[in-house]
């Protein structure tokens, strides 16, 4: 091994070996809680005091919004779990086999209710789950006492909840102030990257396809985040709404961008006489925005000049339309319109994406209609429902046939790890790395059980012990690689150490219970690994059934299709694959990636045409023409290469109808939906050509 791959191999370990300021004040923070939540807990003398210093890792994140959502959603999990657990016990009292279909029942329903929510409102179902596990199977052979139980388990939760939020609050001042800030600059990031990919199409140098789904995935998770920022800005309602705004105009903005890759490409026309002073000038405006975003100033200066640049490209449209009448080059200057109409169309997305930015855009319900949705996806809750609810009869199965003294353990654990698992994207590997968290915060548990605790009853030794364990704990979760390992590790590890203040475990009990959760963790990624696992062939069918459902809905008369709700499904759809894209072939990967956004970009371009439809504004030839290929799409007994066939022909008598009228409004009317057809043709093409080679069908 030479020396510079041993110098690269100990600067991937920086984050452990020199951590970061932030990273290294979060681990001592949250550790230094932890054992003050702990001792608290032993004060009080509560059974099962570990639960306190648990909750505390549990809850601790990067940000105080993160860390107050998530104490908030903690504690009504918590509570409501609890009821749940009362319930269950109190419906079938000494009876086994009632008791554990209706518990696996209820952490199907939580698991696949919180797949079907995001953030820490999903948390909320995983606590209502596993809660409900835990305090009703520490019932079973008490049933008397499952109140008791459940008010002990939530005197753990507020305790470790109200250390972590009072250390938080105290250790971050002016969380408002650097909410604000930051939440400016993301967007600003956000507005920048966006320009920066539409400024690359227009000088014909596109970014890869992963560089654009990271683009489009910053977006969506930024748009995930901005509660946390309302929670710590004091829900400054205005603020947040603009936020989300600007994002769904992002990325509204960028995926336009793309069409206009089609545009260029389909008409030849960059260089033409009107359009290519019109992209040049645009070009040069995104390359020189990141300059204007600083202050409100610049934004208001760049908003000017945008609109400087429609008009422009309004004017050109308009001379392209007066010059067309008995030209010999009719077609040229209908495609020379064409991107132009193109750069007009991203302008006006751009000045609104710009208003947004500086809080001068529309009122408060159209900056709501503005923001991305992430839509819910029933097919993955259903698999993870009836994943978990199998796991647990399988769980109880087990301990009823082996009659193993822990076995409520060990199904307590399944059940745990069953409604935790659900909200993880990646499920294999998620489920693998919190197993490999909780195989280490076994061992790092044998110095302070085996050799501290024996020796002295010292709370300050026991926290030496404890601690250093827990500060690499929290360094190795500050860290995006290990930070499921790490999270396991530091929520498990307090609970290996079992303190009491009356008696010290035994090592036979110490082992038992050790078995009872890796043995509970492996069997929970068995079940996730094996059963309903994720298939890239039933995704791309999946998508493609996804896909052909939601075209259908954009053409509807009745659909309440949206740009953002479009945007959103796309974008999950890609997540969903990167998240499972580890070991195959990225260019597999890349080629579907561009296949997406094909499909992106003809949803956005048919929006536009049922817009422009909608407005009843068309020549009545056109709307009827219209009229017709919309019914022919909508309809579930024509094929994909009919409806692509239907747009062909829609474009080709489009071409015709422009090519009869005289008069220049009208024109210009067609040549809009005109693009938009065209650019559907080609995009349908590319993305039924994949289907067919991937054979997808």
């Amino acid at each position: 091994m030479t020396k510079k791959s041993v110098i690269q191999s100990l600067k991937r370990w920086n984050w452990l070996f020199a951590p970061s300021i932030p990273d290294l004040v979060f681990s001592l923070r949250t550790t230094i809680t932890s054992l003050v939540a702990l001792s608290i807990a032993l004060w009080m003398e509560l059974g099962q005091p570990q639960w306190a210093a648990m909750t505390v890792w549990i809850v601790a994140q990067n940000t105080i919004g993160e860390s107050l959502s998530k104490a908030h959603w903690r504690v009504v999990g918590t509570l409501a779990g609890a009821v749940a657990a009362i319930m269950l016990v109190a419906a079938s009292p000494q009876q086994p086999w009632l008791f554990f279909p209706l518990l696996a029942g209820w952490i199907g329903l939580c698991a696949g209710l919180g797949t079907l929510c995001h953030n820490y409102h999903s948390y909320t179902f995983v606590l209502m789950g596993f809660t409900c596990a835990i305090i009703s199977v520490s019932a079973i052979d008490t049933p008397d006492q499952v109140f008791s139980i459940a008010v002990a388990r939530s005197t753990y939760i507020l305790l470790g909840v109200v250390c972590e939020m009072t250390v938080a609050l105290i250790c971050e001042p002016n969380v408002a102030s650097h909410a604000r800030a930051a939440v400016r600059h993301n967007l600003q990031d956000i507005i920048e990257g966006t320009a920066s990919v539409v400024r690359d199409v227009l000088i014909s140098h596109a970014p890869p396809e992963r560089d654009l789904y990271n683009t489009f995935s910053r977006v969506m998770t930024l748009n995930d985040r901005i509660e946390f920022s309302a929670i710590e800005t004091g829900h400054s309602g205005p603020m947040v709404a603009s936020a989300r705004a600007t994002l769904g105009q992002a990325a509204k903005f960028m995926s336009r961008g793309l069409g206009m890759q089609t545009r260029l490409a389909l008409s030849g026309q960059k260089n033409g006489r009107f359009a290519q002073p019109v992209v040049a000038a645009f070009a040069d405006f995104l390359a020189a925005m990141p300059r204007f975003l600083d202050s409100d100033a610049g934004v208001t200066q760049l908003c000017t000049h945008a609109d400087t640049l429609l008009r422009t490209c309004e004017t050109s449209i308009e001379q392209t339309a007066r010059l067309e009448n008995g030209s010999s080059e009719q077609r040229a200057f209908v495609d020379d319109r064409i991107v132009l109409q193109g750069i007009a169309l991203l302008l006006s997305e751009l000045t609104l994406l710009l208003n947004c930015f500086r809080g001068t855009g529309p009122d408060k319900q159209a900056l709501g209609a503005l923001r991305l949705v992430r839509p819910a996806h029933g097919r993955a809750a259903l698999s993870n429902g009836l994943r978990s609810f199998i796991a647990v009869l399988i769980a109880a199965l087990i301990w009823e046939i082996t009659a193993w003294p822990t076995g409520t353990l060990f199904v307590m654990f399944v059940s745990v790890i069953c409604a935790r698992f659900a909200s993880f994207s990646n499920t294999v590997i998620a489920s693998k790395n919190f197993f490999l968290g909780a195989v280490w915060a076994v061992i790092a548990a044998v110095i302070p059980v085996f050799l501290v605790m024996p020796v002295t009853s010292d709370y300050p030794v026991l926290c030496f012990a404890a601690g250093i364990p827990m500060i690499i704990g929290g360094l190795v979760n500050r860290h995006p690689a290990t930070a499921a390992m790490g999270a396991s590790f530091v929520n498990f590890f307090p609970y290996m150490l079992e303190p009491e203040n009356h008696f010290r475990i035994n090592e036979l009990q110490w082992f038992n219970s050790s078995m009872a959760l890796l043995t509970g963790l492996g069997f929970g990624v068995l079940i996730f690994r094996y059963l309903f696992p994720f298939s890239f062939v039933r995704f791309h069918r999946n998508f493609r059934a996804i896909i052909e459902n939601d075209l259908r809905n954009i053409v509807g008369r009745n659909s309440r299709m949206t740009d953002q709700l479009w945007l959103g499904e796309i974008i999950e759809e890609m997540e969903r694959l990167i998240a499972h894209d580890a070991g195959r072939d990225p260019s597999q990967t890349d080629a579907w990636l561009s296949s997406a956004f094909s499909v992106m970009t003809v949803g956005r371009n048919l929006l536009y045409v049922k817009f422009l439809l909608t407005k009843r504004a068309l020549p009545p030839s056109v709307e009827t023409e219209l009229t017709r290929l919309f019914e022919i799409l909508e309809s579930t007994a024509v094929t994909s290469h009919e409806k692509l066939e239907a747009i062909t022909g829609a474009e080709s008598a489009l071409y015709q109808t422009e090519a009869r009228s005289e008069e220049i409004g009208q024109r210009i009317q067609i040549s809009d939906v005109i693009g938009c057809l065209s650019i559907a043709v080609k995009e349908l093409g590319k993305n039924t050509s994949f289907q067919k080679q991937h054979n997808f069908r």
